[in-house]
């Protein structure tokens, strides 16, 4: 019911029905019943002029009989008294005074309120100008109770047909607008060059006019992103030379025991802005050609080795112990991808956690969990997405002044995890801290 289509197939479908209704009602209690009165009225006036030329009564009963057969009429003839003289079907009502005072101006429709049937016809016979008594009529047998059934058969019949082909109509209305749905909803995750499909033949109505402002926003849009991305990927890498001239600079610096500590310093921010830059570099690249260029079976244990080696000696995490338990023999991946991204989560649990930092490495179903984990402060839950946006800053008491970071590492985490099909999730380790995991399928992405 929640689709368009459907509610503007029911909407038809609705309408026809009341449409339909309607008119069997008007016919089968308007039309067709004035219609019946005026030709009982015609046939009562003929069956008078038929029956009162004949003189005898046997010759009028004859008459009543092949009027009753050859018209299908229910006839009751009776004297001026009123005694029944002949009947060819079920007998009709006796006449009232009011009725009989009506009839005498001519044939009329009587109905009676308490009788079946209802309503019927009735005359005054004549034999030679002088009242011979009184003739009533149920033309067709119908006359006493207009049936709605046939005419609403056929104009069931009609909506049917009708219902059949409103069904294209409504496919045509609806199906350009889901469309622009599943274009919407393929833009918003992500798919930038999806347009919605145009027919060969231009429409200038409202469904092209949005058609058409839907793609030419789209192409914007494209175009706005890619060039923010080129920007930002051109500008990360012209940095690394003067970066770079900055580090002869320093190494050519004559230390002295005052300027060493300033000089760390300064080694200290270069070294972070460097790893800024690879990360924007590496996260464009993965915007922009949106998979992994190099996917192989990586073993997990030597891979988390290499990672515990460089936590030994990187300042981050100098000191601290890092564990690994990996119960997964390989996985399907980018392998300097998912090292880049470990090692992400090991430095941002280094900088921002508390030891003992653990690797693991385990199976679910059709999904690899790559899960890194301390035992700080945590990730308060109203910031476990918004840390994983770019350059987003947390609370001052998890993130002190002297590790503060760029924002791009769990960001960068988060892009290498969905290059491959998989997502990243942010939560509470057991007995407190941070577990991060990077849920990778075993099977690559189409």
């Amino acid at each position: 019911m929640r689709r368009l289509y459907t509610r503007i197939y029911l909407h038809f479908v609705g309408v026809l029905l009341i449409v339909g209704l309607a008119s069997s009602l008007i016919f089968a209690h308007g039309w067709r019943g004035n219609f019946l009165r005026a030709w009982g009225l015609r046939i009562a006036r003929h069956s008078v002029a038929l029956i009162s030329t004949e003189r005898t009564p046997e010759k009028r009963e004859a008459a009543a009989r092949r009027l009753a057969e050859d018209l299908e009429l229910d006839v009751t003839i009776r004297d001026n008294d009123g005694h029944l003289m002949l009947t060819t079907g079920p007998e009709l009502p006796s006449l009232t005074a009011p009725d009989l005072d009506e009839i005498n101006a001519g044939p009329a429709v009587l109905r009676h309120k308490n009788t079946e049937p209802s309503w019927f016809i009735a005359a005054r016979l004549n034999n030679a100008g002088t009242p011979a008594g009184t003739i009533e009529l149920l033309p067709m047998r119908r006359l006493a109770q207009a049936r709605i059934w046939r005419p609403l058969l056929t104009v069931a019949l009609v909506l049917l047909v009708i219902g059949i082909g409103t069904g294209p109509l409504a496919r045509r209305i609806s199906r350009p607008v889901e469309q622009v749905i599943e274009a919407s909803r393929r833009f918003g995750d992500g798919d930038l060059t999806y347009r919605v499909k145009e027919h060969r033949r231009p429409q200038n109505d409202e469904i092209g006019q949005l058609t058409r402002a839907w793609n030419t926003m789209a192409e914007r849009v494209e175009r706005m992103v890619r060039g923010q991305r080129e920007l930002l990927a051109n500008v990360s890498h012209e940095l690394r030379s003067p970066l770079t001239r900055i580090r002869v600079a320093l190494e050519l610096v004559p230390e002295t025991q005052a300027s060493q500590a300033r000089l760390n310093d300064v080694r200290s921010d270069l070294s972070e802005l460097e790893r800024l830059i690879d990360d924007v570099l590496t996260t464009s690249r993965l915007e922009m050609s949106g998979l992994p260029t190099h996917r192989d079976d990586i073993a997990v244990a030597p891979l988390f080795a290499q990672i515990l080696e460089r936590a030994k000696h990187d300042p981050t995490t100098q000191g601290k112990a890092v564990t690994s338990d990996v119960q997964v023999d390989s996985i399907v991946a980018d392998g300097a991808l998912i090292k880049r991204a470990l090692w992400n989560l090991v430095e941002n649990s280094g900088k921002y956690g508390a030891p003992p930092i653990r690797l693991s490495a385990s199976q679910q179903g059709d999904l690899i969990r790559l899960t890194v984990e301390d035992h700080g402060a945590g990730i308060p839950e109203a910031d476990r997405e918004r840390v994983l946006e770019p350059f987003f800053r947390g609370d001052r008491a998890r993130t002190p002044q002297v590790n503060q970071g760029f924002g791009l590492g769990l960001t960068l985490a988060r892009r290498i995890a969905e290059v491959h099909g998989g997502k990243i999730q942010v939560e509470s380790a057991v007995g407190g801290g941070c577990k991060i995991t990077l849920e990778i399928p075993t099977s690559s992405p189409t």
